[in-house]
């Protein structure tokens, strides 16, 4: 039954977009994996980490087989995924854990975004959408989305400029970051010398 309702829900998305005009396979493609990959199944906060690498099953696959040609999103995404895992299941009193997590993850983020821009990305509205299609995998329940704005409203409302050398400083990191997932050593070197040129 579930498989049924499962295909004619499919079946209205695509005649949707259809009828929109809107030919991007990668809509289609997204939202055939986003139903294949359905882990509300599972109904606990933490679902399940057979490998126990810290991503869930269901995200890690999906990740694995969106970006299988892309090692640096694949593995930015999966970073973040750990960091919003350890978020959901996280103690509410630990506040300063929940700091810590969180700057990681905007950290992340804005690596993601700086490379993107630095590598001159043409689609980078798709890049902007694909990065909310993976936050609505990993916060696919009501408990799992409940979880993290709980986690929201415990931050801070405190705002940190950061000083030229703290932006120096998380710019080598992404860049070391970069190198490590995609060991494109002579790419990085490129970035680098280009940023101090514009230091000069």
């Amino acid at each position: 039954m579930k498989k049924v309702v499962l295909t004619i829900s499919l079946f209205g998305a695509v005649t949707l977009l259809n009828a929109l005009n809107i030919n991007n396979q990668r809509w289609k493609d997204d939202y055939k994996m986003l139903v294949a990959l359905d882990s509300s199944i599972e109904r606990s906060i933490e679902g399940i980490d057979q490998n126990r690498n810290g991503v869930r099953d269901d995200v890690e696959y999906y990740l694995d087989h969106k970006y299988k040609d892309d090692p640096f999103q694949r593995g930015i995404f999966k970073e973040a995924a750990k960091r919003i895992q350890k978020i959901l299941t996280l103690d509410r009193s630990d506040k300063k854990e929940h700091i810590r997590l969180d700057n990681e993850l905007i950290n992340l983020y804005t690596c993601r975004d700086y490379m993107l821009y630095k590598l001159q990305v043409k689609d980078i509205k798709e890049q902007m959408r694909d990065k909310m299609i993976f936050k609505s995998k990993v916060l696919n329940t009501n408990k799992r989305l409940e979880a993290y704005i709980a986690h929201k409203k415990i931050l801070p409302f405190e705002y940190h400029e950061l000083t030229d050398d703290e932006l120096q400083r998380d710019k080598r990191a992404c860049l070391k970051l970069y190198s490590q997932l995609t060991d494109q050593k002579s790419l990085v070197s490129e970035i680098k010398h280009s940023e101090t040129l514009k230091l000069r």
